[in-house]
């Protein structure tokens, strides 16, 4: 096993509850770096880069991914980071592949909500080995952090929903090699299970698995909230149909039942 805070119990956790967080995991050089990068992707944002307003505020919250193998910092991050380890150990994975990187950044003030959903149903896979890396560069409080719903990733899935409009995504074709259902997210979210959350300072992490429900609030205070979420695929992830279009909209030239493993867009990483 390899870092100290990697343990049994951590791993015990995250198996029954979808979501750990873990206290300062990355220094401050990958801390400069990962800032760096997300300034970088916010001066020159790709073609799936948006900026959400809600009403009232003057804030933003900006988005952006698929931009790991342009910025030499975020590329150095995805290979020689403690995320590709922490990944591999908590899925429990032999093998541990990156699926993409996503900027997630809400200026102070911004009143837009992220609504309530698990990031699994947005992609076009299939697999229990799935996890995401929300990884700050600035002090988040409890009042603007991300909240999970504990054990959502035992339920089941569920619909996708746009950011912008909080409406769910509309069904483009039906999908005849799929044979999951999806359903819609409770309106009352304490059904599902217990709601947690917390402070999150430089260094830390919190990681959850794919189908695990989690939600924020806008970000009300005069702080920036900058975030990277580093998302990755273990031993049992294969491509799959969904019937919308997924995001992000790119599966190389995978087919259904194939694994993600292709060096340009799905790097397997040596940990």
């Amino acid at each position: 096993m390899g870092a100290h805070y990697l343990t049994a119990q951590l791993k015990e956790d995250f198996n029954r509850d979808g979501v750990v967080i873990i206290r300062q995991v990355f220094n401050s050089s990958w801390l400069k770096k990962v800032e760096s990068s997300i300034e970088r992707n916010k001066a020159s944002p790709s073609q799936y880069g948006e900026n959400v307003k809600g009403e009232g505020g003057n804030g933003s919250y900006f988005n952006d991914y698929l931009n790991w193998s342009k910025i030499p910092e975020l590329e150095e991050y995805v290979y020689k980071s403690p995320a590709a380890e922490i990944a591999k150990f908590l899925t429990g994975s032999e093998r541990i592949v990156l699926y993409h990187e996503h900027v997630l950044c809400k200026e102070p003030n911004t009143t837009k909500a992220t609504p309530w959903h698990h990031d699994q149903s947005y992609y076009p896979l299939d697999g229990d080995q799935v996890c995401s890396i929300w990884m700050p560069v600035d002090y988040v409080a409890k009042s603007e952090t991300l909240y999970f719903v504990k054990g959502s990733h035992k339920k089941g899935n569920f619909m996708p929903y746009k950011f912008a409009t909080e409406l769910p995504y509309k069904v483009s074709e039906p999908n005849q090699d799929s044979l999951l259902t999806f359903t819609s997210i409770p309106e009352n979210i304490e059904d599902l299970g217990e709601i947690v959350g917390w402070e999150v300072t430089p260094g830390d992490c919190v990681v959850f698995a794919g189908k695990t429900v989690h939600g924020a609030p806008g970000n009300l205070s005069g702080r920036q909230r900058r975030v990277l979420s580093t998302r990755w695929l273990g031993d049992d992830v294969v491509c799959a149909n969904r019937p919308w279009i997924c995001s992000p909209p790119v599966t190389g030239n995978l087919k259904p039942g194939d694994k993600f493993q292709q060096e340009d867009l799905f790097p397997f990483i040596d940990c």
